[in-house]
C-alpha cells in the first residue's frame, strides 16, 4: 500500500507540473492568437470586434479533464462599449462563418482538418467586405480544401472550381442537379 501511495503521489505531482506547463503555454499563445484573429476581423469590416479567449481555472487537479486544467471559451466583443460575450451566444450564422474563416486563416499553415465547408458566409455583406472574404477563403484554400456556397460574385470569383446547383420539378417531384462549370460557364454564372 505504501509503495502504491508513493507512486500515486509521484504521478499526481507530475500531473500538476504538466497542468501548470500546459496552462502557461496556452495563455502565452492565446494572446498572439487573439490579436491575430482580431486583426483579421478588421479586414472583414468587423472593425469594432475584439476576439479573446477566457480561461477559467479548475483549482482541484482531481477535477481536471482530458482537456486540461482550464475551461476555455472563445469570447467576442462585436460593438464598442459592449462587454465580451461567448461567441456561440452572440454571433449570427454569417458572422460565425466569417469568424471561423478568420480562425482557419490564422491557423491554416499549422495544419487542421483538411476540408472546410462555408455556408452563409456572405450573409449580410457585399461589395468590399465580400471581396476581402473571397481573398481570405483563397488564402485558406492554399493549404486546405474549401467548399463555399455563395451568391456573391466577389467571393465566387476567387474559386478554382465552380459548381452550379439547380433545382427542377419533374412531374411534381423536385430534383437537384449539380453541374461542373467550364471557363465559359464560370464567367456567365459569375456575371449572372
Amino acid at each position: 500500500i505504501e509503495e502504491l501511495e508513493s507512486q500515486a503521489e509521484k504521478v499526481f505531482q507530475e500531473l500538476q507540473r504538466s497542468g501548470a506547463s500546459l496552462r502557461k503555454s496556452r495563455r502565452k499563445i492565446s494572446k498572439i492568437f487573439s490579436e491575430s484573429v482580431t486583426a483579421e476581423l478588421q479586414d472583414l469590416k468587423m472593425g469594432q470586434s475584439r476576439f479573446d479567449i477566457e480561461f477559467t481555472e479548475i483549482e482541484d487537479p482531481t477535477q481536471w479533464t482530458l482537456l486540461g486544467p482550464d475551461v476555455i471559451q472563445f469570447v467576442i466583443q462585436t460593438n464598442a462599449g459592449e462587454p465580451s460575450k461567448p461567441l456561440a451566444k452572440i454571433a449570427s450564422g454569417g458572422e460565425l462563418s466569417r469568424i471561423m474563416l478568420v480562425i482557419r486563416r490564422v491557423i491554416s499553415q499549422r495544419g487542421g482538418i483538411g476540408v472546410y465547408l462555408f455556408d452563409e458566409i456572405d450573409a449580410g455583406i457585399g461589395g468590399q467586405t465580400a471581396f476581402q472574404v473571397g481573398k481570405k477563403l483563397k488564402s485558406v484554400a492554399e493549404y486546405h480544401q474549401v467548399i463555399c456556397i455563395t451568391h456573391l460574385p466577389q467571393i465566387a470569383a476567387f474559386a478554382d472550381h465552380h459548381l452550379n446547383v439547380e433545382k427542377t420539378d419533374v412531374k411534381g417531384r423536385t430534383y437537384t442537379r449539380v453541374l461542373h462549370l467550364d471557363p465559359s460557364g464560370k464567367r456567365d454564372e459569375i456575371a449572372r
